[in-house]
């Protein structure tokens, strides 16, 4: 059996993001890893306390990531978006490789170019990562059943 992990990327841990995750997921056995509960720097700086290395200990034991993320300023929130970043020269991104990923993005009334920028984004990721990308969706938090419809497990 596959093991799914649920990556929250929303700052709110119980919110839209959170809730669509959970129904795409409500009859699967999955982990939920809230981003918003690790501190991870931005590319570039080094503190000690940063936590990325536990994020991908949580990523190694899964073999399909599912990514929920909020739409801040026509792309991905933060907390993804300095995940995304942190990816090169990582030595821990290798993990990534081979995953199924399933990635949706909400926000209020996502326009064309949030579509554009985020699909152009998770496509180069998948690519860069070699992840094969199984799904992606993006729409307005009231539009959840579509969100979840299109991203139904087809691996």
């Amino acid at each position: 059996m596959e093991k799914i992990l649920f990556m929250n990327s929303s700052p709110n841990r119980n919110g839209n993001t959170f809730h669509i995750g959970e129904e795409i997921l409500r009859d699967r056995e999955h982990e939920v890893l809230q981003m918003a509960d690790y501190k991870v720097y931005q590319y570039g700086q080094v503190y000690e306390d940063d936590q990325i290395k536990d994020i991908f200990k949580e990523i190694e034991k899964a073999d399909i990531l599912v990514i929920g993320a909020p739409i801040y300023w026509y792309t991905v929130g933060g907390i993804l978006k300095t995940f995304i970043d942190r990816l090169y020269l990582l030595p821990e991104a290798e993990k990534l490789r081979g995953k199924k990923l399933y990635v949706f993005a909400q926000g209020s009334s996502p326009s064309q170019e949030c579509y554009d920028n985020i699909t152009y984004l998770i496509g180069r990721l998948s690519k860069l990562m070699e992840m094969d990308l199984k799904g992606l969706s993006i729409g307005a938090a009231s539009e959840k059943s579509k969100i979840v419809r299109e991203l139904a497990f087809n691996n």
